[in-house]
Parts: structure tokens; C-alpha cells; sequence
């Protein structure tokens, strides 16, 4: 039987990179290279490339539904 969980409840709907790196223990060059290849989903806002956290939300609860459970 699985455990429900909570969401994560968001700080904010978009995250700098170097932000990110912080709140996930990654290093920055990590998080720089992810976003380079597609695995981070973001959004420019200016000259910002930033982490779209919604999306990136989204992506991880389609990957597996069965996480949060009613």
C-alpha cells in the first residue's frame, strides 16, 4: 500500500539555475548542463533562461501518477 504524499508546494512558479542547484544539492555546472540538453524544462523571461518549475512538476507526475495518491 503506498503512502500519500503531499505535493511539494512551489516557492515559486520559475527558479534560476543557480537557485535550483541550491534547493536540489546539485552543483551548478550539473544543473547548467541539464538544462543544455532538454532535461530541464525553461522559460526565458528576458535574457534569463529560468527553471520552469510548473512544467517541471508536471513532467514528474506524469512520469509516475501513482506518487500522489487521494
Amino acid at each position: 500500500m503506498r503512502e500519500k504524499l503531499d505535493p511539494p508546494t512551489l516557492k515559486s512558479p520559475v527558479s534560476t539555475q543557480e537557485q535550483y542547484a541550491i534547493d536540489t544539492g546539485l552543483t551548478l555546472a550539473t544543473v547548467r548542463g541539464q538544462v543544455q540538453r532538454g532535461y530541464l524544462p525553461t522559460i526565458k523571461i528576458g535574457r534569463y533562461n529560468l527553471i520552469n518549475m510548473v512544467k517541471l512538476a508536471q513532467i514528474c507526475l506524469k512520469e509516475d501518477p501513482h506518487s500522489i495518491e487521494e
